[in-house]
């Protein structure tokens, strides 16, 4: 296990350093056991970004327990993973890929499901009763896209489940449903509940055990730039598990620079669990410790109408420091602090779809947690 272990983790740092510029803010730390490590959600790249600088950072290679646990989603663990989750594969790569999964490998490198109990892949009721109709397994249209694809694709009309279990239908396949819009068999969602249960109660051993628990209360990546809600469950996670201690990780991405993107990672210091309302002071924690960067700055005043200015930037890195919320290191020197202002405003226009996500990430990091 340590080999394969120890094999991810330099091959994420190796994926990180290449698709992004990044920069690591973060003191020297280690592991308590028991740690419970919470992360905003940014991207999907985000789990590559934030192992390395933790793995390396916390010298796991050299003290070999507590090493990290991993709470990730279930449909890693589903058969073809790797055709129905990216969003932009043709149907021959599809194809190609369905075969192919991940999840005998993932509890050896200590990644853990956790499913809901009212959200699945509409793949897994249609591989838990594959004889029956499609229209039975995915009705109120959700049938007709397969129907579509087949005859975009030259396939034959699928009329049951096990008809569109192949890798053509794959992102069909992946798409979330709950009880009110897909069917299944009578116990599907019952059983699922329990699984959830179950994930639940394991998560909760582990950090009894002093093991350090990685986990992303948001769910899923953010969509809009949003920091949070989070998910209902931290509380009682933390609440049963009794963590020792809860490590804040926050991300921030930065597309307005020539070149590749940067990417903040910020590791702040350990603080001791909420004795209430962990989701309410988490997510106030998340959020203070979410970087400023020149990017959110730059989007958020030009979404405004405004237009950025040397002396402003100048002030929000003073009232960022003042608050303790982490900071791109180049801005904290004026003649570095102009040259990525301008940068930034010459990359804008052609990063126009991501300035409304900048400039929400740069105020809901100022909000107060509900």
């Amino acid at each position: 296990m340590g080999i394969l272990y120890d094999g991810v983790a330099g091959g994420m740092l190796a994926y990180s350093r290449a698709a992004f510029r990044v920069r690591v803010l973060a003191s020297r730390f280690r592991f308590e056991p028991g740690t419970l490590i919470v992360s905003t959600h940014r991207r999907e790249t985000d789990v590559p970004l934030i192992c390395p600088p933790l793995y390396f950072g916390a010298r796991v290679w050299r003290h070999r327990w507590p090493r990290m646990s991993f709470a990730a989603r279930d449909d890693m663990f589903l058969p073809g993973f790797f055709a129905g989750f990216p969003p932009d594969l043709s149907p021959r790569a599809r194809r190609i890929l369905y075969p192919l999964g991940v999840a005998r490998w993932l509890p050896v490198v200590q990644v853990h499901p956790i499913r809901s109990a009212s959200v699945a892949r509409l793949g897994e009721i249609v591989r838990a009763r594959p004889e029956a109709a499609l229209e039975e397994l995915a009705p109120d249209g959700l049938h007709e896209p397969f129907r579509a694809r087949a005859a975009e694709l030259g396939l034959p009309v699928p009329r049951t489940g096990k008809e569109v279990m192949r890798g053509e239908y794959a992102d069909l396949l992946w798409q979330a449903v709950t009880p009110a819009e897909a069917g299944g068999p009578a116990d599907f969602w019952a059983r699922r509940g329990a699984q959830a249960a179950e994930d639940f109660r394991g998560l909760v051993e582990l950090i009894r055990k002093g093991e350090v628990l990685v986990v992303f209360p948001e769910g899923r990546p953010s969509p809009d730039g949003e920091i949070g809600p989070l998910r209902r469950g931290l509380s009682a996670l933390v609440r049963r598990g009794k963590p020792t201690r809860i490590l804040p990780v926050t991300l921030a991405y930065d597309p307005l620079v020539r070149g590749r993107t940067l990417a903040f990672v910020a590791i702040g210091s350990a603080v001791a669990p909420p004795e209430a309302d962990a989701e309410r002071e988490v997510l106030a924690l998340l959020r203070l410790r979410t970087p400023l960067t020149c990017g959110q700055f730059v989007a958020s005043r030009l979404v405004d109408g405004g237009h950025p200015t040397a002396e402003e930037l100048a002030q929000e890195v003073e009232a960022a420091r003042e608050e303790g919320r982490p900071v791109d290191p180049d801005l904290l020197s004026e003649e570095r602090r102009r040259g990525r202002l301008a940068e930034a405003v010459a990359a804008a226009p052609r990063h126009e779809d991501q300035l409304a996500f900048l400039a929400r990430e740069y105020r809901s990091a100022r909000e107060r947690a509900a």
